[in-house]
């Protein structure tokens, strides 16, 4: 089998993402991206899609593909980021030649327009849709879309595993007797960092802050101002990571930061992560993290509308989370995060064509 994986950019997880997805066997991966990937060069299509996303760079972005599926006969092919097409309401999907098309969505949007956009771009008894949480999976098929969902794996789950917390700690210069909150990854004002950082100018319990990440609509003055009454306390490391630099601030947190927006609801990498590395998760309670957290007891959830509930959280985390570790339920989603298992699943759902019944578990 031939699927072609069709991707705009290759920040954060996202080269991550594609690069675990072709390690699946039996399968034969071709890609259109807008740099390296993993595969040789003769599957592996270079295409800049235009920042600006305007309609004409994306049918020049399908006809691309289609030529793609045409000379190398694909079987199916495979958006990894529908979130970011969804503009287009699926324009072109139907000229694309292929057995099966598969749309990955990360995180669910509400609202009539993207109503329409989910129904347009699935309508087809070749689509099949993938996401990551059951909440997602629920919110989608009530806009009668059939969906599969594969939990968001920790790609490096093993490397994970044995990383030492006492000296990824050291590395980042944090006291070892000081419990430290982990804010990781991209520093995007959807996660709702600027209000928690306020917040913490009346946290009355020892703390430290681990801020690790590349800033984006956050700015890092922005962060040095909200924190400016208890700037030793944080430690700051606003720059792009490489993996291992992420994955040693995972290590050296003790609670993994998920207090994220109302208008965020999907998976999150550093929870996944945080959860390979058994560490205590501070989320918010509403949609998919908070059901995540609060059904897998992983750990504190917040009502990210109330700062006072946000403040008495993360005190309870901060005053609990030497004592906290994780039980049978939360081993056994820690244990469906394993990799081989979204392989696993990926590898199904690419086979899905050849049968006449959607996979629906």
């Amino acid at each position: 089998m031939k699927v072609l994986l069709c991707e705009i950019s290759l920040d954060g997880h996202r080269q991550r993402y594609l690069n675990e997805l072709t390690q699946i066997d039996e399968i034969d991966f071709y890609a259109i991206t807008p740099g390296n990937t993993v595969l040789h060069k003769d599957h592996s299509f270079f295409y800049s899609f235009n920042k600006q996303k305007s309609l004409f760079e994306y049918l020049l972005w399908i006809k691309a593909i289609k030529r793609i599926v045409l000379e190398n006969k694909i079987d199916v092919v495979h958006f990894l980021d529908g979130d970011s097409i969804m503009r287009y309401f699926g324009l072109g999907f139907n000229s694309i030649r292929c057995k099966r098309i598969v749309i990955t969505y990360h995180h669910f949007f509400d609202g009539l327009l993207r109503k329409m956009s989910y129904r347009l771009m699935n309508y087809g008894k070749n689509r099949i849709s993938v996401v990551h949480t059951e909440t997602f999976k629920r919110n989608i098929e009530k806009y009668g879309i059939k969906a599969i969902q594969c939990n968001y794996p920790a790609f490096q789950y093993n490397d994970i595993v044995l990383l030492n917390n006492e000296k990824c700690r050291k590395d980042y210069g944090l006291i070892s007797n000081i419990p430290t909150i982990g804010i990781i990854g991209s520093v995007c004002s959807y996660k709702h960092i600027i209000p928690f950082l306020k917040i913490m100018n009346n946290c009355n319990t020892v703390f430290h802050l681990l801020i690790c990440g590349k800033t984006s609509d956050v700015s890092a003055d922005e962060i040095y101002e909200a924190t400016s009454n208890y700037k030793d306390k944080v430690v700051y490391y606003l720059k792009y990571l490489n993996d291992e630099e992420y994955y040693k601030a995972i290590a050296a947190s003790d609670i993994v930061y998920s207090v994220y927006g109302l208008d965020f609801n999907g998976a999150s990498g550093p929870l996944t992560d945080g959860v390979c590395a058994k560490k205590m998760i501070l989320s918010s309670s509403h949609g998919s993290l908070g059901e995540i957290v609060t059904e897998n007891h992983l750990g504190i959830v917040a009502d990210v509308t109330d700062d006072s509930d946000i403040l008495e959280k993360t005190e309870k985390a901060l005053k609990t989370v030497e004592r906290f570790s994780y039980d049978e339920t939360a081993m056994q989603y820690r244990e469906r995060i394993k990799p081989e298992n979204f392989r696993i699943k990926y590898k199904d759902i690419y086979n899905s064509w050849q049968n006449e019944i959607f996979i629906t578990k």
